[in-house]
């Protein structure tokens, strides 16, 4: 199981005169360390405080706490106390023994904390600096000397799901005489809202749960209506999902959230058929880790079973509160006990998985070794495609159950060499876009989704309606081209992340998808047409004339509306992903080969966005650009890290509601893993950043 886990430093005595003594640090350090113990609270299994000590002992328990963590572990890192930047603004942790004059080695450095979480394994990390304007410090903030922290930068890195929340991202000397101005002795703002919002007051929505997010928005709100004089911020780097740092599960304790406007009226309906399947839909929510839906689910079941005017109704809906409340209190029996077992369980789980994989791996070696020698001896084929030949050579021999001689193997990769190649050339070319003129002798038409096509000319004959299948092509309202793709299953998910996981099989129904990412060209035209809104990024973009790159810095709401005015809708998850892997499981849109700067605009090689299809070598399948790379891409679904476990196998269009809304593919800025196909993101739907835009989906009618 993944464990909840952190540090907390706070400083008041400087042997350095010249950083001014400090009392609220050293309470803030006390009262948050409270707060992530209580088990009525966050309660985090390990929580490790450290007031008024020396730098050497500091750094070695820094190390300790980001060494030897899970990838699923929460980690915290909390500073109270004075910041300190050198000439080159290098930002430093003061702390005891701090001398100013020996920064890099008397205090805790940016850099090495940044370096320490790069190497951590965990992808949930949070820092907490109560670092701020000491101008407010009548509230209770502490102060840095001298300059902005600059904490954007300095604490970046080049690790995941890594969050910085600050008091402030600006900092400034207020000093009378020797004395900070204003009253030592209270908590800071800062750290007092963000214990008031771990007790309850973050949770606005009543779903149980209060995020790293949430936490923020609160204490922001809270602070800013206060005073002018401090602005909390906030940092994301490659954060994927969210990040809870509380959750309730009584479902007593959390306020109820309405039901879908659509379960509430099959509740009322007067076919009896109808409320039957709300009764199980209910059970459901009711299950469900929203435990705002669940109060009102509850509610609604102990209605239906008291008043419903069918016995069979009542008795179902009675049935799944009792059914519910028998599993709580197996819960609750001997707690210690199943969790031990558990985590048992897990580890004895984990030792024949990584057993499996081992032999797996060496067995596959073994295959590829014996595949390509035989290929090359007997068919002096290329070796870019030895790989996959000899890794469907392994799969047949799992599904089949024979076992082939090593002999054997060359003949049979001959052979699907030949087919592959044979397959690959009757493929037909990727669609090109143009603009033919028509004659009283030439017929020209454009595959619509319409199935009767329109000719140019009134002199045009009658001909077939094209088969629609990979190739084909349509133009959307903004005279876009979408591309078309075939209905049928596909593999989605992968081994990688817990969020991908489990790998399952997705059917859909055949659906059109953008050929590119929208241009500004394309957002332009919506913004002149009155349907689309602008950003300061946006227009800036405008102005700079890069028409032919992808829009950026649209929230999810904008990019809705532009899919909307062009009488399309953003992608669910699913078609994005089907779009970007094909059926084959390839782990780009290319294929399994490794990525290089000919294939797609990624880890930050050119420093921002290209025009869209610059890498006509990196197309998936069905011919779509830009899947991996130059910017993320929204999708329609709401994102729940754990929703594949309960994804439907037939058209998913994700969870009912959420906090964050899906991303796909990568940016320009992203390293390896953000542009794999399987690669999954979620952000606040108000999200916008230089490297976020979007492409659009249509349906078949």
């Amino acid at each position: 199981m993944p464990g909840k886990y952190a540090l907390i430093i706070g400083n008041t005595e400087y042997t350095d005169t010249g950083l001014a003594k400090l009392t609220a640090p050293g309470k803030d350090a006390e009262v948050f360390a409270r707060a992530l113990q209580s088990a009525e609270i966050a309660a985090f299994d390990e929580v490790v405080s450290y007031v008024n000590e020396n730098v050497s002992n500091l750094n070695e328990a820094i190390e300790d706490f980001f060494s030897g963590k899970k990838q699923e572990d929460l980690l915290v890192f909390y500073f109270s106390g004075h910041g300190v930047r050198d000439e080159s603004g290098s930002l430093f942790l003061a702390v005891k023994n701090t001398n100013r004059a020996r920064l890099h080695s008397t205090a805790i450095t940016a850099d090495f904390v940044r370096k320490l979480m790069d190497h951590s394994r965990s992808r949930r990390q949070v820092i907490i600096l109560d670092c701020c304007n000491s101008g407010a410090f009548a509230y209770g903030v502490k102060a840095e000397a001298g300059g902005t922290m600059g904490i954007a930068a300095t604490f970046e890195g080049t690790g995941y799901g890594r969050v910085v929340l600050t008091a402030t991202d600006s900092t400034q000397f207020a000093w009378e005489g020797d004395k900070i101005i204003g009253d030592e002795t209270v908590n800071s703002l800062f750290t007092h809202f963000l214990i008031k919002g771990l007790e309850g007051a973050a949770d606005e929505d009543g779903d149980g749960k209060i995020t790293v997010d949430e936490l923020y928005d609160y204490a922001y709100e809270q602070i800013v209506s206060r005073t002018p004089k401090q602005t909390p911020g906030k940092w994301s780097y490659k954060q994927q999902g969210e990040i809870v740092l509380r959750q309730s599960t009584k479902v007593e304790d959390i306020k109820p959230i309405p039901l879908p406007t659509d379960l509430a009226n099959a509740i009322g309906n007067s076919i009896t058929s109808v409320r039957k399947a709300a009764v199980q839909q209910l059970k459901e929510l009711l299950k469900g880790r929203n435990i705002g839906l669940a109060h009102s689910a509850k509610k609604a079941l102990e209605q239906i079973a008291e008043q419903d005017d069918s016995r069979l109704v009542a008795q179902l809906a009675a049935q799944a509160l009792a059914s519910v409340y028998q599993t709580e209190i197996a819960k609750g029996e001997d707690e210690e006990e199943r969790n031990a077992k558990e985590e048992a369980e897990r580890l004895a789980a984990q030792n024949v998985e990584e057993e499996r994989l081992a032999k797996e791996k060496a067995k596959r070696a073994a295959l590829v070794k014996a595949a390509r020698e035989n290929v090359e001896r007997e068919t002096k084929v290329q070796p870019i495609i030895e790989k996959p030949v000899a890794v469907n050579l392994e799969r047949n021999k799992k599904q089949s159950g024979t076992k082939f001689p090593v002999w054997g193997i060359g003949l049979i990769a001959s052979a699907v060499l030949v087919l592959i190649i044979w397959g690959f050339s009757s493929l037909p070319a990727a669609p090109v876009v143009t603009s033919p003129t028509p004659s009283t002798t030439q017929t020209v038409f454009v595959a619509s989704v319409t199935k009767t096509p329109v000719p140019v000319t009134s002199t045009a004959t009658i001909v077939p309606t094209p088969t629609l299948g990979i190739g084909s092509t349509m133009i959307g309202k903004d005279n876009a081209t979408l591309l078309y793709v075939p209905e049928g299953e596909f593999t989605m998910g992968s081994d990688l992340y817990s969020d991908e996981q489990p790998i399952h099989k997705v059917t859909l129904d055949a659906f059109w998808i953008d050929q590119t990412e929208v241009t500004n060209a394309m957002y332009a035209k919506c913004v002149d047409a009155g349907e689309c809104g602008l950003s300061s990024g946006i227009e800036k973009r405008l102005k700079d004339s890069n028409y032919a790159h992808p829009v950026v810095y649209v929230d999810w709401n904008k990019a809705n509306a532009y899919c909307s005015w062009v009488d399309r809708r953003l992608p669910t998850e699913a078609e994005w992903e089907k779009a970007a892997r094909g059926t084959d499981g390839r782990t780009y849109p290319w294929g399994n080969e490794a990525r290089n700067n000919t294939l797609l605009n990624y880890n930050n090689s050119i420093g921002t966005t290209t025009e869209v299809g610059k890498y006509p070598n990196g197309k998936s399948i069905y011919g779509a650009y830009d899947m991996a790379g130059n910017v993320w891409e929204w999708v329609n679904d709401w994102y729940d890290s754990t929703y594949y476990k309960s994804s439907p196998s037939l058209n998913p269009f994700g969870p009912v509601s959420g906090q964050s809304r899906g991303l796909r593919g990568g940016s320009w800025d992203n390293d390896d893993v953000s542009v794999l196909s399987a690669n999954r993101n979620g952000l606040d739907p108000a999200g916008t950043y230089n490297n976020l835009g979007f492409r659009c989906a249509r349906s078949l009618p």
